[in-house]
């Protein structure tokens, strides 16, 4: 008994046995013709996912729980049922499409984007180190939002709460799990508070299945001792918006294969909510909204929604597939036959056009980009560009290369400032040469085109270049408890066509600097600001800078601006001042590519770096570099051992070992206006071995209530060892270490000593005992001793030069508000002198001030026998709120100027040496770009409220002293910016006054006087009209004469109109301004003093307008004066002009028939030239990739200074194939 209804069955009775084809085949009777019984009914079924598919299973990213998601109903023809997965046909995907755009959304997806993104933001971003009982909130609470575009990836999350001083391998202070929606919340109980702060960072932690991990970068967390109440109460679900979008993936492990789902839209009732593949996605108060989600390859159904409160509105399921193997290929392939006719010296006047010495010219050129993946994992990338030239010599010269950019930028300076359309720039396939290559899988890839090397984990074995050539790593996806690859493997071997150079700047608390050399490679600069110990010069802190948010560069005047102030100086945590201006040393250390003169050098660069960890705590690795460059050869070559307890306990041991004369490498302490060290090359270089031996030990991994840390240190570098940022003309060694040990709650010791012995040379020591003492809840008495000795036994010893014992100590008493102040007063007095030893007594007061949640005030003054000293400046809690950085640099110089994930780079995230046992020198990798780009960059989409205002102020006054020469520098340095950004405004400015009264190296004295003036603007009228300016300028004055003075302004004002609903009209314009006065020791790529000194008005204009449907016209007109003085001192300039005029008119006469008419001229009134020319064009489509035409050109040159003149006219016949 089945128990069916009346219903639910149904019979019916035959004669004959059908066949299973009874239209073709007909009724089958036979001998054995018999009666058979069938019994058809209907019954639900379970649904099954995998019904109908062979090989690719159906994934779903939400359930399907309603109606309309089921197939409830099956059907049967002639009783046998249909198979219906459920799968929507192509034109079921149409409708939903249409509906989509109906609905004012925008989906798409693409297989072959893969750019994961990862944040965290928390909310307020200064809290307080307690909770207050009397408040109804809670002020020391915070709140993280999680963002990421790979969630299906994504296993677990957790937030990780660290000291700002400490290592992020460390223990952390808290770990906090987020919730299935990415929130998650913490609440401070610190027993006691110190002003003005205590500083915190923070970073998201995301783990896949098995166990590897993603990470982002740390970020600031202020805890004060009590927080503005409008903060703690405010809307946090959108403020935590504010870093939506955006990227800090610094490490990642996670493998990701599959392709990219993205849903845009406009006019969300209010209201509602949107949902895409299963998660809520924040909507605008404008109604607007963008989500992205990277999905695993094969078939998805991907539902975008957007719903009530009710769960009412509309639901859109969208079927698609990401392709395991899916390509993208543009290419062209351009060959035109002519027939020339020249009359006049054609040939003597412009012996590059070959077609004007030839009766018949045959001209080609082939080029290709295609990207795509091959299955399994594996994708390529790959282009090719001939250039246009004899189509008989377009493959002969295929391997030649161009040295004119590394990476490529798009440069408002040299061209448009605004295109007006948010349209972003990435450079996929970057080549000095003319093809570029490059596989890759998982932890692998290989490429020929451009590329940079950064082999920093040893010291001692630094390779760090921008090269052209072949490249090659590997790495395994395992990885160490602490996110390092288990095993890694690189290798080039490269023919740059460059020479390397290094510049090192010591800070100037300003932010213009001068390279050594002009017209430097594009792309090619990698600067990082490193601090060194003041005592033993090592290198103890490292934080690398990111093109336009950090600095702008001019790579042919090789100037650079940095975003911010540098500081001479930074805190070394110790009490005994040595000067004025007391701390570790700052300088900017600038890595670049330039071409040596005309000729292209003859260099081939080879080299690799590999490692292997044992375990989580033994490593092993290899650095190998060679160079040969104009016959003159370079080896380089490292081993490192590391032994890890923990990321507080770990022994390091390097060795290394050179041959050759080593990198260029000069270095300034007035900001470029004067270099010392070489540039030369000294071929009689002898060979070099060095090692070292670094050491941290955390009590509290060997002492259950053990605080504090101890290091230590050993350097021995040979005569004639020369790597990157290391070289010893005489035998070197340097050795020493520090200790922070706190006894209790009450008293303290920090104590450091360094040690230097050179052969023939200047010898060092110095040595510190600190201790502190807290007498109360508000007081702290610290004392200070420190002793420390110079000796030079060099063989021509600088008249500047100190040599001799001092002993000074000092006394401070230190004032703790527990609130939002603190104040200190000091008494330094020398004990005890030598030699030629100055004695260095000092009183001084300091303190700091925390005017709000996120602004401080810090400074200091103080008088002594060094003369008088003291430093003002201003600390910002930036933040994923904060859209207006003080940096100078036009938007549009970047790629991406939506990013405000990085904002405030140069302030905070710097690496320490002893930190944990990784290379001061790491870098954040990222995978696309030189950062993370932005997603709500061009889509318009304004989530959360953010800061408006922003300001900022330093001052630095005393003498600075050479650590080699003891030379005095004293400086008075002055600075004040300010920054405002709302709506559709952003401006900010900023003013740098600095004097330098410098000792040159015959005792006397020499003074520069620097002044700057930086400005931005950026006004979006409507969507349509934008304008975008900048204006920088720069004056040095110096007491040696008008020869050493450097000055230099540029001014850009850019305009674009671009209609975003009728854009029959589009009009761009800009005006730039120049002039240059080189710094008196910069040099050319020729090494040749750079003397010239040019100043230049630039105007263009570009129009295009859509007479109709078929008419198209377009003009452009250029304008420049020009003048250039060869003499510094009588500037004697000679005037150049020039005119460009352009039109042009494009004409679609017939289905697949165009034609074009253009005109051209170039008038150059002081050379009296001009050029002018003309092109007429009939072209027909044949099919969609295929082009041919037939036309005329003419073009005439006339000098009436010269009275040589030529006229070339010619039909031609042009065949242009594209994909």
């Amino acid at each position: 008994q089945m128990g069916l209804t009346q219903e639910q069955a149904e019979f019916d009775g035959r004669g004959y046995v059908q066949s299973d084809d009874v239209v073709n085949a007909g009724f089958i009777a036979s001998d054995t013709s018999r009666v058979q019984v069938q019994v058809v009914y209907d019954e639900l079924v379970l649904l099954d996912h995998y019904e109908g598919v062979e090989v690719t299973p159906l994934t779903r990213e939400v359930s399907p729980s309603d109606p309309f998601a089921l197939n409830l109903m099956r059907i049967t023809v002639d009783g046998k049922p249909l198979d219906d997965p459920g799968k929507c046909s192509s034109d079921v995907q149409r409708c939903i499409d249409v509906a989509l755009e109906n609905a004012r959304i925008q989906f798409k997806h693409d297989s072959l984007k893969l750019e994961p993104r990862l944040n965290v933001t928390a909310w307020p971003s200064a809290i307080a180190h307690q909770d207050l009982e009397e408040t109804p909130y809670a002020e020391n609470l915070v709140r993280f939002r999680l963002y990421t575009n790979y969630r299906s990836f994504i296993e677990r999350a957790e937030v990780r709460i660290f000291e700002a001083t400490q290592s992020v391998r460390d223990n952390p202070l808290a770990v906090i799990e987020m919730d299935a929606d990415g929130m998650a919340q913490w609440q401070a109980q610190f027993d006691e508070h110190s002003a003005p702060q205590r500083k915190l960072q923070y970073l998201i932690r995301v783990y896949d299945r098995n166990g590897l991990f993603d990470e982002t970068a740390g970020q600031p967390l202020w805890v004060l001792d009590q927080v503005d109440p409008a903060a703690a109460q405010a809307d946090f679900r959108r403020e935590l918006l504010a870093g939506y979008g955006e990227s800090r993936l610094a490490v990642r492990n996670i493998p990701l294969r599959g392709g990219t789902v993205q849903a845009h839209g406009s006019a969300v009732p209010e209201g509602h909510g949107v949902w895409m593949a299963g998660y809520a996605v924040p909507v605008d108060p404008n109604g607007d909204f963008t989500a992205e989600e990277i999905l695993p390859e094969g078939m998805h159904t991907v539902e975008v929604a957007v719903l009530d409160k009710s769960g009412n509105g509309e639901l859109f399921l969208r079927d698609l597939a990401l392709q395991q193997r899916d390509w993208f290929t543009v290419g062209i392939a351009d060959l035109t036959l002519a027939a020339n006719k020249t009359n006049g010296p054609a040939r003597l006047l412009a012996p590059d056009k070959a077609q004007y010495s030839e009766d018949i010219s045959l001209n080609g050129r082939l080029a290709f980009y295609t990207t795509g993946k091959l299955g399994y994992g594996w994708s390529l990338t790959a282009s090719a560009d001939t250039r246009e030239g004899p189509l008989d010599e377009i493959f002969s010269n295929f391997m030649d290369k161009s040295p004119d950019a590394l990476f490529r930028r798009l440069d408002p300076d040299y061209h448009l400032p605004t295109f007006g359309d948010d349209g972003t720039v990435a450079e996929d396939a970057p080549t000095l040469g003319k093809f570029y290559l490059k596989v890759n899988k998982d932890g692998f890839y290989g490429l020929w085109g451009n590329f940079t090397i950064g082999y920093t984990d040893s010291y001692l074995a630094h390779v760090d270049r921008g090269l052209y050539g072949a490249n090659v790593h590997y790495q395994t996806l395992g990885t160490t408890g602490f996110g390092e690859a288990r095993f890694l493997v690189d290798g080039f071997a490269a023919d740059p066509g460059t020479v390397a150079g290094r510049d090192e700047f010591r800070g100037t608390s300003g932010s213009l600097y001068f390279l050594r050399r002009q017209d430097i490679l594009e792309g090619s600069e990698r600067l990082r600001i490193e601090v060194r110990d003041k005592d033993s010069g090592m290198v103890v802190g490292v934080k690398n800078l990111t093109p336009v948010l950090d600095y702008d560069i001019d790579y042919l005047q090789g100037r650079i601006l940095l975003a911010q102030p540098l500081p001479p100086t930074a805190d070394d945590g110790l009490l005994v001042s040595d000067g004025a201006i007391s701390g570790h040393a700052v300088f900017l250390v600038a890595r670049y590519e330039f071409t040596p003169g005309f000729d292209e050098p003859d260099a081939l660069a080879t080299g690799g770096r590999v490692h292997y960890w044992l375990n989580d705590y033994v490593k092993i690795g290899l650095t190998a570099s060679r160079d040969e460059a104009a016959g003159i050869e370079n080896n380089l070559g490292g081993a490192d051992v590391t032994l890890r307890k923990s990321a507080a306990s770990w022994l390091r041991l390097e060795a290394g070992r050179t041959q050759g004369p080593g990198l260029l490498a000069t270095t300034s302490l007035d900001g470029g206006f004067n270099f010392g060290g070489s540039d030369a090359l000294d071929e009689s270089a002898a060979d070099g071995t060095a090692y070292r031996i670094d050491a941290s030990l955390g009590v509290q991994d060997f002492f259950e209530k053990g605080r504090g840390q101890v290091t230590l240190y050993l350097q021995d570098l040979e005569a004639g060892y020369s790597a990157p940022g290391l070289a010893a003309a005489r035998d070197l060694t340097q050795y020493g270490g520090a200790a922070e040990l706190p006894f209790n709650d009450s008293v303290s010791m920090r104590l450091k000593m360094d040690k230097q012995v050179q052969k023939e040379g200047l010898e060092t020591e110095a040595g510190e005992l600190n201790l502190d003492y807290r007498l109360g809840e508000n007081w702290t008495l610290s004392s200070g001793v420190r002793r420390d000795s110079r000796k030079d036994d060099s063989a021509v010893v600088p008249a500047t030069q100190e040599e001799g014992e001092r002993t000074d100590a000092v006394v401070r008493l230190l004032y703790d508000s527990r609130a939002s102040w603190t104040t200190y007063g000091f008494v330094q007095e020398t004990l005890q002198t030598s030699g030629t030893r100055e004695d260095n007594g000092r009183i001084g007061l300091g303190g700091s001030l925390r005017l709000t949640d996120r602004f401080n005030v810090l400074g200091e003054a103080s008088h002594g026998d060094l003369g008088a000293g003291a430093r003002l400046g201003t600390e910002y809690l930036y933040s994923d709120r904060t859209t207006l950085y003080l940096n100078y640099t036009l938007e549009n110089e970047r790629s991406d100027d939506g990013l405000r994930a990085r904002k405030g780079n140069m302030a905070s995230g710097f690496r320490t040496r002893y930190s944990d046992s990784a290379s001061v020198y790491l870098e954040e990798r990222y995978t696309h770009g030189d950062v993370p780009t932005g997603l709500m960059h061009s889509t318009g989409v304004d989530l959360a409220p953010f800061d408006r205002l922003n300001f900022g102020a330093h001052l630095d006054f005393g003498t600075l002293k050479d650590p080699l020469t003891a030379a005095e520098l004293k400086r008075k340095a002055l600075g004040l910016s300010a920054g405002y950004g709302f709506d559709k405004l952003k401006i900010a400015s900023a003013v740098e006054y600095r004097v330098d009264d410098i000792e040159q190296p015959d005792a006397t004295f020499s003074e520069r006087t620097t002044w700057l003036l930086k400005n931005s603007l950026k006004f979006q009228i409507s969507p349509d009209w934008r304008l975008i300016g900048k204006l920088n300028y720069a004056r040095s004055e110096s007491s040696q004469g008008d020869y050493y003075d450097g000055d230099y302004t540029e001014a850009v004002l850019g305009y674009a109109y671009r209609p975003v609903h009728h854009d029959r009209l589009n009009a761009l314009f800009k005006y730039t301004y120049f002039y240059n006065v080189p710094a008196a020791d910069q040099v050319s790529g020729a090494n040749t003093a750079a003397g010239f000194i040019q100043r230049s008005h630039i105007a263009s204009m570009d129009l295009m307008y859509d007479l109709t449907h078929r008419w198209t016209v377009g003009g452009k007109y250029a304008y420049r004066y020009g003048q250039v003085a060869q003499d510094r001192v009588n500037r004697e300039f000679f005037a150049s002009r020039a005119h460009l005029s352009v039109l042009r008119a494009d004409w679609h006469f017939l289905h697949r028939w165009d034609a074009l008419f253009e005109v051209r001229r170039l008038d150059l009134p002081d050379a009296q030239d001009s050029r002018s020319g003309a092109l007429l064009g009939i072209y027909r489509h044949i099919g969609n990739h295929i082009k041919a035409g037939v036309g005329y050109n003419f073009s005439d040159f006339s000098d009436d200074l010269t009275q040589l003149d030529y006229r070339h006219q010619g039909l031609f016949v042009n065949l242009i194939g594209k994909i």
